[in-house]
């Protein structure tokens, strides 16, 4: 009984998270979403990873290796949280009233902000991976972002809704409630297994310091300005911020560090 309902949780936050059909009947439980938002972030790194290795055995290319990259995660993935990068863009950069601004993150329509802002956060991405991918034998440092990332989004997603209260009482973020700091953090731990193991099998101790460094950044610096921008726009979060906040913490995270290894990538990896 217990297994079930562990299970029951993980599927409950995977078919939340991603676009993978779940061909099983379970019983939906969001009770302890803010562990396992970032818990199943492992499943993401092994998509993006697959993705890029895939692209570089086809066609030898970095840049369509990193185009593989992102086109597998975010087709798994990330699609329904760029959703809520843009939608989020297109109602909280606008001068706007409150209801304004919730009227907006229900329109399906895409504005100027979001277009722009959707374009901007896939090139930064891009570029980031592109800059990791100079660094370390056999794309190293890249795979140890591509580990940390996933990781650092969603522990931000979380964190953002542990700070404030959800904006309306339906939608996806009323689900998400009495987050608690220690099941995010545990979720979060969860989530780096596979870049501490990929580091101590590599015998990487600066680059795992380094990664964890970037996703630490990455996730404090995404969550306090997803987190003040609703706040003060319409003074609570909806999925739509949880998505934005997923977006803004892999790129930040992957910049960072990408920004960090340019200048003492010698000495790290």
């Amino acid at each position: 009984m217990k297994k079930a309902s562990w299970f029951a949780r993980f599927l409950t936050i995977f078919s939340l998270l991603s676009r993978i059909p779940i061909k099983r009947s379970f019983e939906i439980d969001f009770s302890q979403a803010d562990f396992w938002i970032p818990a199943v972030s492992p499943i993401v790194s092994l998509a993006a990873i697959g993705g890029f290795a895939a692209g570089m055995a086809l066609t030898r290319h970095l840049g369509l290796a990193i185009t593989a990259s992102i086109a597998l995660q975010y087709f798994l993935f990330n699609l329904f949280h760029f959703d809520g990068l843009i939608d989020s863009a297109d109602a909280l950069l606008p001068a706007a009233t409150r209801e304004r601004r919730l009227e907006i993150l229900k329109d399906p329509r895409i504005g100027s902000y979001g277009f722009f802002c959707g374009l901007l956060a896939l090139a930064l991405r891009a570029g980031a991976m592109a800059l990791l991918a100079e660094r370390g034998l056999l794309f190293s440092a890249l795979a140890g972002g591509l580990m940390a990332a996933p990781a650092a989004g969603r522990t931000a997603a979380a964190l953002v809704a542990r700070w404030l209260k959800p904006a309306r009482p339906d939608g996806l973020g009323s689900l998400m409630k009495g987050f608690s700091l220690r099941r995010i953090i545990e979720g979060s731990l969860i989530g780096l297994v596979p870049l501490i193991v990929f580091c101590l099998l590599t015998k990487s101790w600066p680059l795992l310091i380094t990664t964890l460094s970037a996703f630490i950044a990455g996730t404090t610096i995404t969550a306090f300005l997803v987190g003040k921008a609703y706040k003060r726009a319409i003074g609570g979060f909806t999925g739509d911020s949880l998505g934005a906040a997923i977006e803004w913490g892999e790129i930040a995270t992957l910049l960072i560090l990408g920004i960090v290894l340019r200048f003492y990538g010698t000495i790290i990896v």
